[in-house]
């Protein structure tokens, strides 16, 4: 099948085209992590606010600054490649598509007859990266064999044609690679698509790895917890990376026949403070969340979660804190992070995350944050730190930090029963 051609997205749509007014449902799922394969191993650990991040002997010794993080599992490592040798040393590839397997199996599961019924020329793929293939860089820096295939997907548009290629995805097919945000403005250009009538099934697929490349250039910066991440925590000393893949089908709300989770506003800027720190009183970040606040017609008083970017790293913590304080006043919203149970997955951040917020509306639960021991004082004292029931979790603002003063927001809506 010849590869559809790829758009490289940009960070907002043009508010001057006609869009449908119908929302955009999150349909079904897909994910690999620390946690496995699945949704079942990764709603298990958000049940039991348990970690995913463990130590990687092999990287002792190397002069970085961390060794903990979250790695997938090497048993799936193995199944994927069991599965798909052609694919080997693709190892971005293997997630993607395994996540995006899991998603399509699903859409099936959850009785949609959406596969069936969206011929390939409606359906539409948006992947979001930081880095794609980047181990292929790595080993043709140290002379290994490199397969094509790898090289091709060093480029992320590349990667991005050949998953659709892969899912019969004939429609549109955009790459996003926006830092730390890139999930959340995938999900708004996936729900793009179907508003624009551009699509009617939207695939958004996020992928990064666990790379010497990345590790070293955090160790540079100094960011990285030894011990593993421990967000708004009072003694953070840092982030943990993490790899993985999230995957989530995007459809007009009235096509699901069944609870979802729908995406009914969004919001983008950049702070422009500095190359790789958030302006320090998270006033960009605010500005990304009253964005998406308006676009979603939600008042502030409205939202009964938000998950936070949260990556345990001083200066992110106190800036989310205060853009919080900024945006709702007093009280915040209970909120949380999810970077304990999988680490900091990069393009993949914002897709895992919105998947733990499904989950969170699935079980009306407020999710915990795994791995904090004593809440920053400083912070808004909602912090969660262990799950709980929610009285009712009906709306969500999702947030999302990044390099270069990027930030993002998304609130997303339970049609549950």
């Amino acid at each position: 099948m010849t590869a559809p051609k790829v758009a490289i997205a940009g960070c907002d749509g043009d508010s001057s085209r006609r869009l449908d007014a119908t929302p955009v449902a999150i349909a079904a799922s897909g994910e690999v992590t620390a946690l496995g394969l699945g949704r079942e191993r990764l709603e298990e650990a958000v049940l039991a606010n348990a970690s995913g991040l463990r130590d990687c002997p092999r990287l002792a010794g190397k002069g970085y600054q961390s060794t903990v993080g979250g790695f997938v599992p090497d048993e799936v490592w193995r199944s994927l490649r069991e599965r798909d040798p052609a694919h080997a040393d693709a190892p971005a590839f293997l997630l993607a598509d395994a996540a995006l397997r899991e998603a399509r199996a699903d859409l099936r599961n959850g009785g949609s007859s959406l596969l069936d019924n969206v011929p390939a020329s409606r359906r539409g793929l948006v992947l979001s990266t930081t880095k794609a293939e980047i181990t292929a860089l790595e080993g043709a820096f140290h002379q290994q064999p490199i397969s094509a295939t790898a090289r091709r997907h060093l480029f992320p548009a590349l990667l991005a044609a050949d998953l659709g290629a892969a899912h019969d995805i004939a429609g549109p097919v955009q790459c996003v690679s926006i830092a730390c945000v890139s999930g959340l403005i995938a999900l708004q250009q996936g729900a793009l698509l179907i508003q624009e009538d551009k699509a009617d099934l939207v695939f958004v697929v996020g992928v990064d790895l666990f790379s010497d490349f990345v590790l070293s250039g955090f160790t540079v910066l100094r960011s990285l917890d030894p011990g593993g991440c421990r967000p708004f925590d009072a003694e953070r000393k840092g982030l943990s990376l993490g790899e993985g893949a999230g995957a989530v089908a995007l459809a007009r709300r009235e096509t699901p026949a069944f609870p979802a989770l729908t995406v009914t506003g969004w919001g983008s800027s950049n702070d422009a403070n500095h190359l790789t720190g958030p302006s320090r009183d998270g006033s960009g970040l605010a500005l990304a969340m009253n964005r998406a606040l308006k676009k979603a017609g939600a008042a502030p008083r409205s939202i009964d979660l938000a998950h936070a970017h949260g990556t345990g790293t001083s200066y992110n913590d106190a800036m989310e804190g205060m853009a919080l304080r900024s945006v709702f006043g007093n009280p915040v919203p209970p909120y949380c992070s999810s970077k304990g149970l999988f680490g900091h997955t990069l393009g993949a951040a914002g897709l895992l995350e919105t998947i733990v917020c499904l989950i969170a509306a699935r079980h009306q639960l407020l999710p915990g944050t795994p791995r904090l021991q004593c809440p920053d004082p400083s912070v808004p004292d909602s912090l969660l730190q262990k799950p709980r029931p929610a009285e009712s979790l009906r709306r969500i603002l999702k947030l999302n930090a990044g390099f270069g003063g990027v930030n993002a927001a998304l609130v997303l809506e339970w049609g549950g029963g």
